[in-house]
């Protein structure tokens, strides 16, 4: 009895043939520009939270409190389901598997068979209840790197909806903060126009008087109607990015609308960059798990070049009267031990191998790829915020000038030292300064999301 458990005890002690996993080498820069950094690793399940709450705007925080009903974030979820459901499958693998059965047949039988004889009868009738076990000792470790590939794809598949959900929330949060600047500037865009209209007056009074060439009346309605003309193009504009937030949040676009907050909000500001803000990327947590999974798979191709193992046992009863079925006299059963292997396939084998070992290179690449493409975009982030954050310090500059400019040429009409036309075209000069600093600002918001979502989520 001893041999024989030995024997099971060694099938059922599987070996792995898959290479030994270890992170892709990279070499990378010890630091970014704006502060040290540590080699990347995955790190995406330290708390992200509600990051935009940074900002402090409700009507940000209500859309993004609606996003879970973003359909491509739903479909993200179900493709998780999915590969639950894989993982569950390729876990069953490992344990035994049982049938039970039950059958009654009243069978005819050919008298002219070869192994007929007189005294059997050729008509009678069959019960059976009967329960087969089967099993296969992952002794190759083929089922266990099948497990580990699909729980590694799992891992990769909950990276990636992490990776979708803070895409689209920063997505979400850069149409909000485009679409606020938007209003301001288009709200700005309509006190022009006016002013515009101000003056076409202006001049097309001085025209009727001849104190005016009727090619400036011209250019003053060339002017009015440019403005007019920009101003359609705002509200064009604003309806395209509520448009997108309502496809955003899962809604049809007809009459939906997009509060947004008139007070004013600074870009999230970083003293330093913590290496683990980085490490936390889903996007490239997701790829080294595919790695790790592609590395199990090369351990499933080489385990075809093995022999493989069916333990089978099954037993029951049978007889031809149910009253004596279940009786000693009855029963039936049997024990065995398969093995196969595979002596010529043509060389397939060897081209499945190639071709895991191949999609393993191709993920470390991919893998590469990705942490490459975080720290471009976390530079480009921290160069985007550096450089908008000089052009609006100059753009306030501008618009103050611009206000004590109009102030002046306010100053310079009551006491009737300057025309009208002169103050109007320092109003417009004014509010088309504060037009862009609007602008300026939108961006620099924009690009602060954008660097949040660089760096795999926000501050706690």
């Amino acid at each position: 009895m001893k041999r024989p458990i030995l024997l099971l005890a060694l099938f059922c002690s599987a070996c792995s043939l898959a290479p030994e996993y270890s992170r892709p080498a990279m070499d990378i820069p010890g630091e970014f520009s704006g502060g040290m950094f540590t080699q990347a690793k995955p790190a995406d399940d330290l708390p992200k939270g509600a990051w935009w709450k940074v900002y402090d705007d409700k009507d940000l925080n209500a859309l993004e409190d609606e996003l879970s009903e973003n359909q491509n974030l739903q479909a993200a979820l179900q493709r998780l389901k999915q590969a639950q459901s894989a993982l569950g499958a390729a876990r069953a693998q490992l344990f035994p598997t049982l049938d039970l059965g039950a059958s009654s047949q009243k069978l005819q039988t050919s008298k002219n068979r070869a192994t007929y004889f007189s005294a059997m009868p050729s008509r009678y009738r069959d019960n059976q209840l009967f329960a087969d076990v089967s099993y296969e000792p992952d002794v190759f470790g083929r089922l266990s790197n099948q497990v580990l590939a699909s729980r590694m794809s799992l891992e990769a598949f909950r990276a990636d909806l992490a990776s979708l959900k803070l895409s689209l929330e920063a997505e979400l949060a850069a149409s909000y903060f485009s679409l606020q600047a938007l209003r301001k500037e288009e709200a700005l865009q309509k006190e022009i126009v006016s002013s515009e209209a101000e003056h076409v007056q202006l001049i097309e009074s001085l025209y009727d008087g001849g104190a005016a060439p009727e090619s400036e009346f011209d250019q003053a309605k060339i002017s009015l109607e440019n403005a007019k003309s920009l101003s359609r193009e705002y509200e064009l504009q604003d309806d395209t990015l509520v448009h997108a937030i309502a496809l955003l949040l899962g809604k049809p676009a007809t009459g939906y609308h997009v509060q947004t907050e008139t007070s004013e909000h600074s870009p999230w500001a970083y003293a330093s960059l913590p290496s683990k803000l980085l490490e936390r990327r889903p996007d490239i947590a997701s790829a080294e798990r595919q790695v790790e999974a592609a590395n199990a798979e090369v351990g499933v191709a080489r385990a075809a070049f093995f022999p493989s193992f069916i333990l089978n046992a099954n037993g029951g009863y049978e007889s031809a009267q149910l009253a004596n079925l279940v009786q000693t006299p009855s029963e039936f059963w049997s024990l065995g031990l398969a093995a196969a292997v595979n002596l010529f396939d043509a060389g397939l084998r060897r081209s499945l191998t190639d071709e895991a070992k191949a999609r393993y290179e191709e993920t470390v690449a991919n893998y590469r790829q990705t942490v490459l493409n975080a720290y471009r975009e976390v530079e480009d982030g921290m160069s985007t915020l550096n450089r908008l954050g000089l052009e609006s310090a100059s753009q306030k500059s501008a618009v103050v000038s611009s206000s004590k400019n109009l102030e002046q040429a306010k100053f310079g009409f009551e006491g009737g030292m300057s025309p009208y036309q002169d103050l109007v075209t320092s109003k417009i000069q004014y509010l088309q300064a504060e037009q862009q600093l609007a602008a300026l600002e939108g961006r620099r918001m924009t690009g602060s999301v954008l660097l949040v979502k660089a760096l795999g989520g926000g501050p706690e």
